[in-house]
C-alpha cells in the first residue's frame, strides 16, 4: 500500500523538487494543467526564483519528498492557479484535486470572486480533470510570447491616429469595446484607466477624432511579465492597418518603460 501524502505550505528547501517536476512536466503535453512551463531549471529559477513562493505554493510530500505542487497566484479579484503537477508515479491518488482544494481555500481566505486555471488545448486529461472538479471552460485563448521588440513600425491609413485613453473618449471606447468583446466591463473605479502606471491603454482614432479600435497593455512587476489584453478594431474599420498599430504602440511603451522578459499576446 502506498504511503499517505501530505500537504503542506511550500518551504525554500523544496526549491530544487519544484524544479525538477516543472521541467519533467512541460516535455509532456499530458502532464500539466497549465504553468509552470519550463524547459530547464534555470528557467523555472528565472521565473519563479523572486517569488513569495511561501505564500503561494502548496506542495504534496510523501515520505519526506516532493511529489506535486500548485502555485496560486493572486491578479486583482481573481486567484490564477499554475499547476497542479504530480508526479506521474503518484498520480491517480487524488493529489492534484486535493491541491486545487487548498486553492479554493486560498481564494475564499483572500475574498477573490474567480478562481481560474489553464489547461494546454491537447491536454486531454488536463481537460477532463478541471471538468471533474466543476469548472468550465468559459474561453479559448491563443497565446504568443514575444521576447523581442517588433520591427518595422506601422503603416496607418491616411486619417487615422494612435492616441492613449482620455476622459472624454470613455464613451466611445466602451462601445468600441463592447462591438468586440460583450462582455467587457470598465473597473469599479473607471479613474484607474486615466492614471497609468502599470497599464496603459491605446486607441486607434479615425479623422473625425472618434475611437474605432483599442488594445490595453499591461506589465506585472512581480513576474516582470507583460501582457497584451482586448486588441479590438470596429468591424467597418478592419484592413486599414489599425490593429498592427496599436499592437506596436502598446508593445514599444511596455519595452521602453517596463523592459519586461517577455510580451504575452493572448487572442480570444
Amino acid at each position: 500500500m502506498p504511503s499517505p501524502f501530505t500537504l503542506r505550505r511550500y518551504q525554500p528547501a523544496d526549491f530544487d523538487a519544484l524544479a525538477a517536476l516543472a521541467v519533467a512536466a512541460s516535455s509532456s503535453p499530458e502532464t500539466a494543467c497549465g504553468q509552470p512551463d519550463v524547459a530547464s531549471a534555470d528557467e523555472f529559477a528565472t521565473d519563479y526564483g523572486h517569488r513569495p513562493l511561501e505564500q503561494e505554493a502548496w506542495v504534496a510530500d510523501v515520505d519526506g519528498r516532493v511529489v506535486g505542487f500548485g502555485v496560486g497566484l493572486l491578479r486583482g479579484r481573481t486567484l490564477h492557479v499554475e499547476g497542479p503537477i504530480v508526479d506521474p508515479a503518484h498520480q491517480r491518488r487524488g493529489i492534484g484535486t486535493a491541491l486545487f482544494g487548498k486553492f479554493e481555500e486560498d481564494a475564499i481566505a483572500h475574498g477573490v470572486h474567480l478562481l481560474e486555471a489553464g489547461v494546454r488545448a491537447k491536454n486531454v486529461r488536463g481537460l477532463q480533470f478541471i471538468e471533474r472538479l466543476g469548472y468550465e471552460k468559459n474561453r479559448r485563448i491563443a497565446v504568443y510570447e514575444c521576447h523581442e521588440r517588433f520591427t518595422g513600425g506601422y503603416a496607418l491609413a491616411e486619417g487615422y491616429t494612435i492616441g492613449e485613453l482620455k476622459p472624454r473618449y470613455l464613451l466611445p471606447f466602451l462601445m468600441v469595446m463592447h462591438e468586440c468583446f460583450p462582455d467587457y466591463r470598465l473597473p469599479s473605479n473607471p479613474q484607474r484607466l486615466f492614471e497609468p502606471d502599470k497599464m496603459k491603454i491605446f486607441l486607434a482614432l479615425d479623422a473625425a477624432d472618434k475611437p474605432v479600435g483599442a488594445v490595453t497593455a499591461f506589465f506585472y512587476p512581480e513576474d516582470r511579465m507583460a501582457y497584451i489584453y482586448h486588441l479590438g478594431v470596429s468591424a467597418p474599420q478592419r484592413g486599414f492597418g489599425i490593429a498592427r498599430a496599436l499592437l506596436v504602440s502598446a508593445c514599444d511603451w511596455l519595452w521602453d518603460v517596463h523592459d519586461p522578459r517577455f510580451i504575452g499576446l493572448s487572442a480570444s
